[in-house]
This record gives structure tokens, sequence and C-alpha cells, in this order.
């Protein structure tokens, strides 16, 4: 219901025949992947494709997949599945491609293709074009969601976690130019879009090429050049969030109160395990120190369950730190071997039954730390970001704050894109609730 990029239309019986010349891209995983699979839409429109309408079997159907955990690797085998199904000329490509290639080359794939290839996927996604797509001329293009929109600036990782496979798919580190970077700013300001989340594989490490400036030189320029447009940062790893870019959260500007920063473990044997290079109390008084400095940030995280060598006191040691924390959102997610990685030699000796047991204890520590962090904002007036129209909730609009934070409100669907302030009237672990008081001033562009 809220999600952005989901996979639609391949209920039997719904498709309709193929169309000339359009492509749909569908995608799992990581923003980067999002912003990948963007890229790939404006090859494709560049070579004379235009975007599948609903319930349309396209010519193209490029599936975008992920291998960071088994679960995700088990969906993307899915959904290549179904979409090779449809009659499209399918192509794979993503951190599945690979992680496991054999996997999925499946009956109707035509081509599975690597992520260092992903700048160039048009060549095997329209091979029989004959120069016809330039002959044609491109498809006007633009995100078919305006309200959030993924920017990759950075590629790649070399911090070579022990348990993460990411580094070994994605093609060695380097960063997008900072030119490039404000360019495509510009671009999706002009086109009327409301956010831009500055995403990388690691997206700390980002250097500007030409003289090696850092990621917070990069995200100063790029508020210069955001106008109305709030800016969002991804994931980024704690030990990379210095007094700069601290001080730019702190000031009045586009930049969003949120950071998100991976924490994995709260136990100190384990983060050593996985070759983390910092300590739970390290963790904890970083952060303790960013909402010292800026009050009101929403600071979520990531939690894994599971990993080898967490017996029973270290998960203890991290539901502890993750309750006194305080994060605002906590994505819990269950430890996946991955062949090839460090940690792979030490098997999987936590049941599955353990780690169901230990998530879900885990979410419910994070479900009440988001209702603590939303109960604070309860009798303020915020401004928010409308997504969508609620589904479940007829009349109702689902938004978020610049903490991340979800709100509901009754309101048109009209207002879909729209910066809105609301007054905070109640709040839960899920999302809060308000009623708008009024546009936000310089916001009132409709999309």
């Amino acid at each position: 219901m809220l999600g952005r990029f989901h996979f639609r239309h391949l209920e039997p019986g719904v498709l309709v025949a193929p169309n000339e010349r359009s492509y749909r891209v569908s995608t799992l995983g990581c923003r980067v992947n999002r912003a990948d699979s963007l890229s790939i839409e404006r090859e494709l429109a560049g070579r004379g494709y235009r975007r599948a309408l609903a319930g349309e079997v396209p010519t193209v159907w490029v599936v975008n997949t992920c291998a960071v955990t088994g679960e995700g690797m088990r969906k993307s085998r899915k959904l290549v599945r179904r979409c090779a199904r449809s009659g499209a000329r399918v192509v794979v490509t993503g951190c599945g491609a690979d992680f496991d290639p054999e996997a999925l080359r499946v009956p109707g794939v035509a081509a599975v293709v690597p992520n260092k290839d992903k700048s160039i996927i048009g060549q095997a996604a329209c091979p029989d074009d004959g120069g016809e797509g330039q002959k044609t001329g491109s498809v006007p293009w633009s995100p078919e969601e305006l309200v959030r929109v993924p920017l990759k600036v950075q590629e790649g990782c070399g911090r070579f976690c022990s348990y993460c496979i990411v580094p070994y798919l994605r093609p060695p580190p380097h960063s997008v130019p900072s030119g490039s970077v404000l360019a495509e700013v510009r671009a999706l300001r002009s086109r009327g879009v409301g956010e831009i989340v500055l995403c990388g594989i690691d997206l700390g490490s980002y250097r500007e090429p030409s003289c090696g400036d850092t990621l917070e030189s990069l995200v100063a320029s790029v508020l210069e050049e955001a106008g109305d447009m709030w800016v969002r940062l991804s994931s980024i790893e704690l030990s990379d969030v210095n007094d700069g870019l601290v001080g730019l959260l702190a000031e009045e500007n586009s930049l969003c109160g949120q950071l998100h920063l991976p924490l994995q473990s709260g136990d100190e044997r384990v983060l050593s395990d996985m070759g983390r290079e910092y300590e739970p109390d390290e963790f904890k008084r970083k952060v303790e120190e960013i909402r010292d400095i800026v009050p009101g940030i929403g600071i979520t995280t990531d939690v894994m369950v599971g990993f080898p060598t967490e017996d029973e006191r270290a998960f203890l040691n991290t539901r502890g730190l993750l309750s006194s924390a305080g994060f605002s959102r906590a994505h819990v997610f269950r430890y996946s071997p991955r062949r090839g990685t460090a940690a792979f030699p030490l098997g999987d000796p936590v049941t599955p039954e353990v780690k169901y047991k230990r998530a879900a204890e885990l979410r419910v520590t994070a479900r009440e730390g988001a209702r603590r962090f939303h109960e604070t904002f309860v009798g303020r007036i915020i401004p928010v970001l409308i997504e969508a129209r609620m589904e479940n909730e007829p009349g109702c609009l689902f938004a978020r704050a610049r903490s991340f934070a979800g709100v509901v409100m009754e309101g048109s669907e009209e207002l879909v894109g729209r910066c809105v302030e609301v007054e905070i009237t109640s709040a839960g672990p899920e999302a809060m609730r308000g009623r708008i008081e009024r546009m936000e001033p310089g916001r009132n562009q409709g999309r």
C-alpha cells in the first residue's frame, strides 16, 4: 500500500497482449537498486520505448534483483519466473545476477546481465533495434513516482563486513562527479519532485573524483540547487557522520532531519566477528551526541539476529541497546549465510526457530522505541510530504515527516506530492495521526 516500487499487474487474465516498444522495470532490494532502475528506464526511453500501461504486457521487462539475504534471492527467483511467463522479453540484472545467475536463467529469460553492465542494459534488452530507437527518437521520460526519488551518487563498497556479500557483487567503489549529481538535482526539481534521497552502497565514502571533496561538500552543493525539494541521506555508517554533516543537519535548510545508521549488533564480540569497526558504547554515545546537536532528529537503524557467534547473552545485549538507544525505526532481519563471505565458514548454528524468536522480540522493542519517538511530536505542528492515499482507510492520506516518521490524516488525493503542515494529535508505534493546518509556504505545487 505504501511501497513506491512494488510489483503489479501479474494476476492471470489481467494482462493484455504485448504492445510494441514498451517496457517495465520491476525492482527488489535497496534504494541504490531503485536508482539503477530509473537509469535503466531512462535508457529504454532513449531507445524509443515507453513505459507500459497498467495491465499491459511490455515488449521488454527488466527485473532488477536482490541477493543480500536468502529471502531476497528467493523473492528474486519468484519474480523472474512470473515475469518470464508473461510473453515479454525478460532481462534480469541486479545482485542476484552476479550471485547466482544460473538460478535466474529460466525459460522465457532472454538475458542475465551483471551489475557492472547495468549502464548498457539496453543492448541486451533491445538487441534487434538496429538503430530503430534512434530513428524514431527518444520517448519523453520522467520518474513514475515523483514524491520521493532516489539519486545514486556512489557505487561499491570496500568495507567487506564478514556477513555481507554486496562488495563482491557490485563494481569497485567509485563516486559520481558532483557536476553530474547537481545536473540531475536540477532536472528532478524541474519535474516537481518532492524529495530526493542521496544514496550509495557506501554513501559515506563519497569522494569527488576531481578533488577528493567529501560527502559533506556534495550535500552542501545539493542543498543550494534543491530549491523547495527535500533532501534526505540514505544509509550511512556512523563513522562517516562528521561534524560538518551534523552541522548541516542542524541548520534550517532542505536537509531532512534523519540518519539511518546501521547498528547490526549490540554485542562487542559479535560486532568484532562481523568486522564492524565500533563498539556498542561508542555507537550509543555518538548517537546521543548527534541528538544533542540536532534535537528531534529521527535515527533509524538495521539490526541482525542469528549471526553465527550470537549466543543468548549477545542477543540480550543487542536487545538492551536497541531499547536504550531510542531509535525511531529499526529494520530487523535474520542472518543468511552467503557463500564467499568471511562468515560463511562459520556455518549457520543458530536455528531458524531461534532466529524467528529473536527477530520477533526485537521488533517488539523497536515498536516501543518508535512509539516513544512519535509521542514527542503530539501537540506540535510539523511539515510533512504527502506520499499516497490510504488504501485501507478511505478519505485518509499517508505522509512522511522530515524525521521519516509516518503521518496519517484526512485529506483529498489531490494533495499527494504536496507539503502541508499538520498538527499531530496522537501517536502509535506505526505512525502518528494529525490534521492538516495549512499548506507549507512555497510548496503548493501539484503533481
